[in-house]
């Protein structure tokens, strides 16, 4: 493993890092997050980076608000100490994020980066709708 220690969040800010991330990066999901991962094409001393995000779907404002402010400090707790430097991280909230219990999303986060670390990845299934629609308007 690289070496960790501590290690400095720098937050993800631009969608690009983001969409990157989401096309080539590792994936691990748990039942309140998914952490998307990838090593920086720099020396392991850089700083990793993080983005945060959670979508319409886990709820209004008010609780994406409160789901990416405990991925926040989840973060904070076991990347920061616990995760290699130079790599970028982008913590996707889920619905039950919200309710999750605190040390549970601690033990997830740790679980995660060390699956994702030993070269895991949770790749997304392929979507077999266009190719039978493809062979059966090829047979007529």
């Amino acid at each position: 493993m690289t070496e960790t220690g501590t290690n400095t969040l720098v937050t993800l800010k631009k969608r690009r890092d983001f969409l990157r991330l989401s096309r080539g990066g590792r994936r691990w999901v748990t039942p309140a997050f998914i952490l998307q991962a990838m090593p920086d094409n720099q020396k392991n001393t850089a700083p990793s980076r993080v983005g945060y995000t959670a979508s319409k779907k886990v709820g209004n404002a008010v609780v994406r608000n409160r789901v990416k402010r405990r991925l926040r400090e989840i973060a904070r707790s076991v990347i920061s100490s616990d995760a290699p430097m130079g790599w970028t991280y982008v913590i996707i909230g889920r619905e039950t994020a919200h309710n999750y219990p605190f040390e549970k999303l601690l033990t997830d986060m740790k679980w995660a980066i060390r699956k994702l670390q030993s070269g895991a990845d949770l790749a997304p299934k392929s979507n077999n709708k266009h190719k039978k629609r493809e062979s059966s308007q090829g047979a007529g």
